[in-house]
């Protein structure tokens, strides 16, 4: 499987510890997807500070292509900066420093490149709402990450990133299956085929437009939940995926179960560890 993570790249810095991580949930997708088997490349703007050569070397370390990111000259590495405590991360702000890199800008040479593997995933912290469009109409099985924000669940940003939509996921608090069935409506209206909502300590909830799936936790003493979505996202596609999943269609009841069981697995190991994909790099100061 060809996997390309299009989207964006952090450096996560713990306060508390001051310590620094590579992420972003595009990074994170793409490492994970590459420790599974995959053939994965990030696709994203990239500084030239000391944190993208930090993030590069990363992604090198875990076999993941980057040869086709635009390297953006006098630009700054966005910082996320968190509290963690007993191992769950509350977010504190955002230090974009002097010149972010910001969003990529595709370029028919982008779209190429996509249009050539096999799965695509992006998100809503890639910030290319208005380029999605011609993304989605690629042949690759197209993902999107929602995150937990209300402000991307709108009508109006559903409308503008709602095209070709092969699996959604949401990060949500707990709902019953009438709850989660009722807001499904409006994202398989607007033709999204799977429905995927990770619900903390209540495990996963799943639609598939006609039945609902739901899955227990597999609950450990977590070292470090960050990435731990991002690690689920990826087990649960390079499952999916080796069950022959193709562009539009609905999977059988089996593989959609064998795949939260695999995400699940990820997600616990990697909660053992910390940072979103594991490779701690130079502080702030």
């Amino acid at each position: 499987m060809k996997l390309i993570a299009l989207g964006d790249n952090v450096i996560d810095h713990y306060r508390g510890t001051d310590e620094c991580f590579p992420g972003g949930n595009a990074v994170n997708v793409a490492v994970h997807a590459a420790r599974r088997g995959a053939e994965a490349e990030y696709l994203g703007a990239l500084a030239d500070d000391a944190f993208a050569g930090s993030l590069c070397a990363a992604l090198e370390e875990n076999h993941v292509s980057y040869q086709h990111c635009p390297v953006l000259r006098g630009t700054t590495t966005k910082v996320c900066r968190y509290d963690v405590t007993d191992g769950e991360r509350s977010f504190v702000e955002i230090i974009t420093g002097p010149s972010w890199a910001g969003p990529i800008q595709l370029e028919p040479s982008h779209l190429e490149i996509l249009a050539a593997s096999d799965v695509i995933v992006s998100s809503c912290n890639a910030k290319i709402p208005e380029q999605l469009a011609e993304v989605e109409a690629l042949p690759p099985i197209f993902v999107f990450d929602f995150g937990e924000k209300e402000k991307y669940r709108t009508d109006e940003y559903l409308d503008q990133v709602c095209h070709e939509i092969d699996l959604a996921l949401f990060s949500c608090r707990p709902m019953d299956e009438k709850s989660f069935a009722e807001f499904c409506v409006p994202l398989h209206r607007r033709g999204i085929v799977h429905v995927l909502a990770t619900m903390g300590a209540e495990g996963q909830i799943l639609s598939d437009g006609v039945k609902i799936y739901k899955r227990a936790v597999q609950k450990v003493a977590a070292s470090d939940t960050m990435g731990a979505g991002d690690s689920f996202l990826a087990a649960f596609l390079c499952r999916l995926y080796q069950d022959g999943w193709q562009k539009g269609q609905p999977m059988p009841q089996q593989s959609l179960l064998e795949a939260l069981a695999a995400g699940q697995a990820a997600s616990a190991q990697n909660c053992m560890s910390q940072g979103g994909c594991g490779r701690k790099v130079d502080t702030l100061s």
